[in-house]
């Protein structure tokens, strides 16, 4: 399901959160499940699924991370591990070590702090990365790129997310460990 449609949207990426918040907040008063109370079972039905479905794209939409996966979902790409850099992966492998250092109390606070300044500015890297791209991406489909150029700038997008989830599970391990 192209939950950009869903909210008659077209595929952008950066979108006006309060006017999401707003079109959802109208389609759910349509659609709310207690004014189908003495309706058909069939037309009961639908308003259940149209408010799950709702729900679920505005939970998509809304964060921006989220928004980029579900483009490339709907236009057929996948973020794939596989296709990560090996300089990158060796960087990974190296924060990785550290932190069995801190799950094994080997490191001392200074460590585990410097480790977390080096997530968390990777994380934002990556986040500035993404927004780039987001850009980028709204201003090939409002300039009516060809195919081939957007295909080539969602494959960018996928190994932008690709890597940036490595960085978001090394958050959650340091989180999980310290």
């Amino acid at each position: 399901m192209n939950y950009f449609e869903v909210f008659g949207l077209p595929k952008r990426l950066n979108l006006d959160l309060k006017e999401l918040e707003r079109t959802f907040h109208e389609l759910s008063r349509k659609s709310h499940p207690d004014y189908f109370t003495n309706a058909p079972s069939e037309d009961r039905q639908r308003a259940l699924q149209m408010t799950a479905t709702l729900n679920d794209a505005y939970r998509t939409l809304r964060h921006p991370v989220r928004r980029v996966e579900h483009l490339l979902a709907v236009e057929g790409f996948k973020p794939d591990g596989s296709k990560v850099p090996k300089s990158f992966l060796m960087e990974v492998f190296e924060i990785n070590e550290q932190l069995e250092e801190v799950k094994s109390g080997a490191a001392n606070k200074d460590q585990i702090e410097a480790l977390r300044r080096e997530i968390e500015s990777r994380a934002q890297e990556f986040e500035s990365q993404v927004q780039t791209a987001s850009a980028e991406w709204d201003r090939l489909e409002a300039d009516g790129a060809s195919e081939a150029q957007r295909k080539q700038h969602l494959s960018r997008l996928t190994e932008i997310l690709s890597e940036s989830s490595y960085i978001r599970n090394l958050q959650r391990e340091l989180e999980e460990k310290s």
